[in-house]
């Protein structure tokens, strides 16, 4: 990993994402490209562009250079990480957020996305919705969405949610290249209603790919994925949850249920997407 894309709003829940991406970034000796997008359309956020005016200069806006306020922020938490050896740089851009992100992401050629995402706020908001889950589903990197109350300690243990007859190696090959410099061990885990017979065979052919590896997989039945997938994160003590963003139907069913199983699971879990054809 190389290069690590960290777009901000300089909210609370954002610089907590910071700290992800900063002990990402350490521990792959990359660097961190900060990207902040302001609206094109002015009056929405009120003295938003006051805000501009004071911490800006508007004659250089793209360079980023006379950043007042913000900016000293993260290299405050650098430090209070143990982290102020990290390179980071900073752009600033206007329009659509979602697609600056986008766009600043193929440019600079990052390796992964790191972003921050609020809790929710009713029962059909979690990721879907905002702009991080549309980061999600639409990046070709991977994408690291960190929960408000997240709270970043040493990566020790990542779940891979597949559904294993579709071999999907390349993506679980991702994971294992991010667990590589934490020496972290993977799950990987698909829940289906009832078992069958052919979950040997399908559980050789991924095992062979990975004969070296420290991955185990599991094939677990069950009537609800939800409530399974959430106590396994528990017992397991699951660090990161990664998974591939192109099956729709199966992410809206891991975080479309109950609030309090929203919030059980999304408010302390980072949830790592990775894109898929």
């Amino acid at each position: 990993m190389k290069k690590i894309l960290f777009p901000t709003d300089f909210s609370k829940n954002s610089l907590n994402a910071f700290v992800y991406a900063l002990h990402l970034t350490k521990k792959t000796n990359a660097e961190i490209v900060t990207l902040h997008v302001y609206p094109i359309i002015a009056g929405t956020y009120g003295d938003y562009y006051d805000f501009i005016y004071e911490n800006y200069d508007i004659n250089e806006l793209a360079q980023f250079e006379n950043y007042k306020s913000e900016v000293p922020k993260l290299r405050m938490l650098a430090e209070k990480e143990q982290c102020q050896s990290v390179r980071v740089s900073h752009i600033l851009k206007q329009g659509d957020a979602v697609n600056e992100i986008l766009d600043v992401a193929e440019k600079e050629k990052t390796d992964m996305i790191v972003m921050g995402t609020t809790g929710a706020s009713g029962v059909k908001e979690v990721f879907l919705g905002t702009v991080t889950e549309k980061v999600m589903n639409h990046a070709k990197t991977l994408v690291l969405a960190v929960p408000e109350k997240a709270r970043y300690q040493n990566v020790k243990n990542l779940l891979f949610l597949a559904e294993l007859d579709k071999l999907q190696t390349t993506a679980l090959k991702q994971v294992e290249q991010l667990a590589e410099p934490f020496k972290a061990h993977i799950d990987v885990l698909q829940i289906k209603g009832k078992h069958n017979d052919e979950e040997e065979s399908l559980l050789k052919k991924w095992k062979k790919h990975f004969l070296k590896s420290d991955i185990y997989f599991y094939i677990l039945a069950s009537a609800s994925i939800e409530d399974t997938a959430i106590d396994f994160v528990r017992l397991n003590k699951i660090d990161i949850v990664a998974m591939p963003v192109h099956e729709k139907n199966f992410f809206e069913r891991l975080f479309l249920f109950s609030l309090s199983r929203q919030m059980a699971f999304h408010s302390q879990v980072p949830v790592l997407a990775i894109h898929t054809k």
